[in-house]
């Protein structure tokens, strides 16, 4: 099976710089192409406004050291620079996650992918939507929405939720224990 080599160190990052890495990786670790090419793959038009936001956020990427960038004329040949915490994807339910149709909720394929990977390699008992939306630099309701993703489309995590008891029929909300799958459904 081929996979998809992603970084747990990836994760805080912005949604554009994310989307640029999971591209990369997408591709077995490296890109080559122009602007136009790397709006077509992340689903965007290829007009101004977006190619400046993919050099930002590449040029970002590289002062950073997540990449690296060799460039001919329009054409950027893109490499991911290894992290520490590797986490390997099957690289067909990553293409099926960037490609699929989030109409069903208001979330991207990013926090879909940055919420899978916090769920696999989380060590917490107990885990709350909050502490989940602080690590992965999201909202609550885009952690929520990808969970739903994850549960109902792709058949991948389990939820259970976590209360204790602090009187007679009454219960305080802890959290939820959350669960990565190991085998998921492709869509």
């Amino acid at each position: 099976m081929e996979e998809a080599i992603f970084y747990k160190e990836w994760l805080p990052l912005p949604k554009a710089e994310f989307n640029v890495l999971a591209m990369i990786a997408e591709q077995g670790g490296s890109f080559t192409g122009n602007y136009a090419d790397m709006c077509r793959y992340l689903g965007v038009t290829p007009q101004n406004r977006n190619n400046t936001a993919l050099r930002n956020a590449i040029e970002s990427l590289i002062a950073q050291g997540f990449i690296s960038c060799e460039r001919h004329g329009r054409t950027n040949h893109l490499t991911v620079i290894p992290k520490a915490t590797e986490i390997r994807l099957p690289r067909r339910w990553v293409q099926s996650v960037i490609q699929h149709d989030y109409s069903s909720e208001a979330v991207a394929f990013a926090p879909v992918l940055k919420v899978f990977i916090w769920i696999a390699h989380n060590d917490l008992s107990v885990v709350t939507n909050g502490m989940i939306a602080e690590d992965l630099n999201v909202s609550v309701s885009t952690v929520v929405s990808a969970k739903n993703v994850l549960e109902r489309e792709y058949e991948n995590i389990t939820k259970r939720k976590i209360s204790e008891k602090i009187g007679n029929d009454v219960f305080r909300n802890l959290g939820q224990e959350l669960t990565a799958g190991a085998w998921w459904t492709e869509i």
